[in-house]
Order: C-alpha cells, then structure tokens, then sequence
C-alpha cells in the first residue's frame, strides 16, 4: 500500500518495536475504518436480502440468560435463519463487556443492576438497532424462596419477612464474584448489620439444588429462572422487606454491523420483555481487549 500510495504510512521506532502512524498514516486510518465498515454493511445487506445466506452470530450472555431467556427465542430464530450459525458462550459480566470490547463477539447479553438511568430503546417496529448498550427488560425482579417447609415459609404467617431475619440461615447464590455478587452483599449490609452468609453453588441449578436438599437454606434468582419451580409449588417465595434491587436485561453491541438475524432475536426479545421510551445509548469504547 505504500507503494502504491508513494509515502510511508507506518513508522518504525528505532531499537524498539514501537510503530506508530505517520501523518499520511493518520488520514488514511479513518477512511480505512469506513471501508471495513462498508464491507461489513455489505455482508449483513446480502444476508438481509437472501435469508439462506451463511453467517456466523457470535454472542455472549450470562448463564441465566442465556438458559431462560436466550433459548426460547433461538427456536424461534433458528427456523427461520437456517443457514446461519448462533454460537453461544457463557460468561460473567465482566467478560461478556470485555468479549464486545475486544471484538470476540457480535452480541453481548446481561443481568445488570436496574439502579441506573434507562437505557431502553423504542419498542416500535420500525426503530433499528444500533451499536451500543440498550435495555431489553428494563425491569426483571430478584425472587428469595425456600423449600415449603421451610421456618419463614410456614402458610401461616402473612407477614413479610425482614431482612434481620435471615441471619441465621444459609442464602445460596450462583456467583462467587462479579456485578451480581457485589449487589446482593451492598443490599444486605446497607442497615450496616453482619447480614446473612452467602454461599455461592456455581449455577443456577446449583441454587435450586441447595434449597431442595437443605430445609433451612434460601435462595436468590430472578424471577424467570425459578418461575416454574414456583408455579409447581416446589419452593415457596417469601415476601422479603425491604424488596430485593430490581434487575435488567441488556444487550451490548458490538462495533460491527448488525446482521438481521440479530436484529430478528432482539425485536423477539423486546415482544416477550416490553420496553419503555427510548432514551440515550451508550456507545463503546473503541479499544482493544485486555
């Protein structure tokens, strides 16, 4: 390319491996960026325009989500882009944020803390999705439940549980560290008392698993991982005050085009978790990954 543009683009630091951009290096770099660019918005406009075109959706997600959320609506997205291929990794947050930093994936999505200005897109049709961080369910509730013979689940006491009264139980967890872990040990140890031993299983199912064998632990989930199990009757809610912080669903996207499959498992995403007004999006940082 320096031949053929007759100047040097590239400099050479001299008893280092340093390299850095000349001044001709530095105009062409943002015209160099729009041509990678224009080749990506080429590959997702024939995809958009045949659907058997072949392609590969990278996404990233955390083990909730991608279990009770993601699954479902890759049935659906499944059948209609056969030809495309949806490989899924599991992670927590901070390596689904870095895995989109980075450029390893096209997709990111997580359970993040709703304390946060709203993220949230428009729910209308017509809206495209862009690069950036924007909300899918703006709000997903935290549910603390118990085996039904538990001593805070007995049916006959109506009164809520306060937080106090769990100090002496065991509260079982599916991370060890991470965002999710963080919030839960701030909640519990804002009235700045000992609060109750979390104790982390490695998984979801972990969770469940700790609650069914041990009469005396309680678990925390949100509300569409143990849905069932509470419908079933297989473990009982309790009404904790104060209230657990509520939850959000985000996706995070990276700094490629969108192909239209992705776009397809958003809007189906956005139908079963309805969104409220859209507001700002955040855009990523262009660096590289750690």
């Amino acid at each position: 390319m320096e031949r053929e543009l007759g100047t040097a683009l590239i400099a050479h630091k001299r008893g280092t491996h340093t390299v850095a951009l000349t001044p001709a290096g530095k105009v062409l770099l943002p015209r160099a960026r729009e041509v990678l660019a224009a080749v990506e918005k080429s590959y997702a406009a024939v995809a958009e325009a045949a659907v058997s075109a072949r392609g590969v959706v990278n996404i990233i997600a955390n083990e909730s989500v991608s279990t009770y959320v993601l699954s479902q609506v890759l049935m659906t997205i499944r059948r209609r882009w056969r030809n495309t291929e949806f490989a899924v990794s599991v992670a927590a947050c901070p390596e689904v944020r870095e895995g989109i930093r980075g450029g390893a994936f096209d997709l990111g999505l997580l359970l993040t803390s709703a304390k946060r200005k709203s993220l949230a897109r428009s729910s209308s049709t017509n809206a495209k999705w862009s690069q950036g961080e924007q909300v899918i369910a703006p709000l997903v509730p935290l549910v603390m439940f118990a085996a039904p013979n538990h001593p805070l689940a007995r049916p006959d006491s109506r009164a809520p549980v306060r937080r106090s009264a769990l100090d002496l139980f065991p509260v079982f967890v599916s991370d060890a560290i991470g965002e999710y872990r963080a919030l839960l040990e701030r909640f519990f140890r804002e009235d700045d008392l000992p609060g109750p031993r979390l104790e982390s299983t490695g998984s979801i199912e972990g969770v469940k698993a700790g609650v069914f064998t041990d009469a005396r632990a309680l678990g925390i989930l949100p509300s569409y991982a143990v849905a069932k199990e509470v419908q079933t009757g297989r473990v009982v809610p309790l009404d904790l005050r104060p209230v657990l912080p509520p939850m959000q669903i985000v996706a995070l996207l990276g700094l490629r085009a969108i192909h239209p499959s992705t776009e397809e498992l958003l809007e189906e995403m956005g139908r079963i978790y309805p969104t409220p007004a859209p507001s700002r999006v955040i855009r990523p940082e262009r660096r590289s990954g750690r």
